[in-house]
């Protein structure tokens, strides 16, 4: 049983009915039990959360696909709704509810998912290609930029960029690729975009000098 001084504004955990300091009569107290806060609330909330977003997914995804065939139109629109509908619950499930995922993966399945979403509007449009000629590019662009923006921000961590870089690399080079095999129509964006990539990593190897060696060699065992 603890007590409490009202003078002192402490508790006194040992068997006595007097205050050690002030001397006065203490007022008995109720022990309470240890209690840890619950580190899975705000799990189990997003939880929720993600699966009342997933029924009403459902529901509107299903309403859609109704209405757009009870009322058919030259676009089937509703692949748009569903479409999107998908890669809403996508970038929950990555980006809001994994919460193992760093940001950097967080941040590129953003990206991903809004490259892809485009691409469905291009395609339920008539694909005339403004997707991938351009929205992809831009998309490319917009990592590398960011690459650079984070590099500054955390520049004493800067040489763990480099693996992102070399990504950024694959990725707007598999667009020049397709620029050769002339699947591309306007291949301006992505050589700018496979160019920039290339030399930002060019230019952190060469000036990061060690630091930069030193993550490749971790990452690649190279250098």
């Amino acid at each position: 049983m603890m007590s409490k001084c009202l003078k002192c504004s402490i508790t006194i955990l040992d068997p006595t009915d007097i205050c050690p300091l002030c001397h006065c009569v203490l007022e008995a107290g109720e022990e309470k039990e240890d209690s840890y806060p619950d580190i899975r609330l705000k799990g189990r909330k997003l939880e929720l959360i993600s699966r009342i977003l997933l029924f009403l997914s459902i529901v509107v995804g299903g309403l859609s696909v109704i209405l757009n065939y009870t009322y058919p139109t030259k676009v089937w629109w509703c692949a748009l709704v569903v479409g999107g509908l998908v890669l809403l619950q996508l970038f929950m499930f990555f980006v809001i509810v994994n919460e193992r995922a760093g940001y950097r993966s967080k941040y590129l399945t953003g990206m991903t998912c809004a490259a892809i979403y485009m691409v469905l509007v291009d395609y339920v449009f008539g694909f005339t290609r403004w997707s991938v000629d351009y929205v992809i590019p831009a998309v490319f662009l917009a990592m590398d930029l960011s690459i650079i923006a984070v590099m500054f921000v955390n520049i004493r961590n800067w040489q763990s960029y480099l693996l992102f870089q070399i990504l950024m690399i694959l990725c707007s080079g598999v667009w020049v690729i397709l620029c050769f095999l002339e699947w591309i129509r306007r291949p301006f964006m992505s050589y700018l975009v496979f160019g920039l990539s290339c030399v930002l990593f060019l230019a952190s190897v060469i000036i990061g000098g060690r630091r930069a060696s030193n993550e490749l060699k971790r990452r690649f065992h190279v250098m």
